[in-house]
């Protein structure tokens, strides 16, 4: 091996030294790569649940804003039939007031017994039609009256009932409407809750970003490495191809060397007349010699 195949078979060990070098950093970058990708994956999946969460709450939200509106038009029905419960109060009381005008001071039944006593004594006694006829009128107002003291009967219970029903219609419009309210309240605590995982969202999902363009980086930084290693072996293959060149070349003069010495030996048992070899016989052949 001569001093030129010395030195490039040097410099192919330096360059395998050198390659080796760079596999143990591209190494090392692979890890702290895998080791940000891991970082990205883990946040995205951490993304992705919390979405389903978001959804799950979205879903709610709209189950409680429904039971919200049933909730309203409920309440909205017992405060509009409260409010013509009222009106028609309102209008009773206006009827009582005008038959309390018309109204004596005599009960029903005082009414009853002083009718039945008139129509007794209009059957059993006799009369004529001049003394049936003050009677008669008599009946007739006492019967008036009578119906004007059994209206208000009729109205104030009427009065007393529609009460009854105006508060049990408050009652049941304030329990919806606190049902509602409570439930309202639930639907904001929903909304409430959503908006902060979708700003938690947004902080992991820059930690994401981040995590992913150092992925990327390293990335880089492993193709320059392969860049680099590529290069190497590109070097390597041209110095083993200038070796095999000097290979070649020493075989050639080597052989050419050898051949020389065996046409020249062969010249001189010519020249002698002694007998030759094949091969000193083909090579004489070949330069023309014999």
């Amino acid at each position: 091996m001569n001093k030129n195949q010395k030195e490039l078979k040097k410099r192919l060990d330096e360059l395998h030294a050198k390659i080796n070098e760079i596999k143990a950093e591209r190494e090392k970058l692979r890890e702290e790569a895998e080791k940000w990708k891991s970082e990205r994956d883990n946040l995205n999946e951490e993304i992705r649940k919390i979405r389903k969460e978001i959804a799950d709450l979205k879903k709610q939200r709209t189950e409680t804003n429904r039971k919200v509106k049933e909730l309203k038009e409920k309440r909205n029905s017992y405060r509009k039939t409260r409010r013509e419960k009222v009106d028609e109060l309102v209008k009773l009381r206006n009827e009582l007031t005008e038959l309390n005008k018309k109204r004596v001071k005599k009960s029903i039944k005082a009414l009853k017994e002083e009718i039945e006593k008139i129509e007794w004594k209009l059957q059993t006694t006799p009369l004529t039609a001049e003394e049936e006829k003050p009677i008669i009128e008599k009946l007739k107002k006492l019967h008036s009256q009578l119906k004007i003291q059994e209206k208000i009967n009729e109205l104030n219970q009427k009065i007393v009932e529609l009460k009854a029903e105006i508060k049990a219609l408050e009652a049941n419009a304030q329990a919806i409407h606190e049902k509602m309210t409570e439930t309202v309240e639930r639907s904001r605590e929903i909304h409430e809750k959503i908006l902060n995982l979708a700003g938690k969202i947004e902080e992991i999902k820059k930690k994401a970003d981040r995590a992913h363009e150092e992925f990327l980086k390293f990335k880089i930084k492993i193709k320059d490495k392969n860049d680099e290693i590529s290069k190497l072996y590109e070097k390597i293959k041209e110095i083993k191809s200038r070796i095999r060149e000097i290979k070649e070349k020493e075989e050639a003069e080597a052989k050419e060397k050898v051949m020389k010495s065996i046409e020249e030996r062969a010249k001189e048992k010519l020249k002698k007349g002694e007998k030759l070899t094949w091969e000193e016989f083909k090579l004489l052949a070949e330069k023309g010699v014999i």
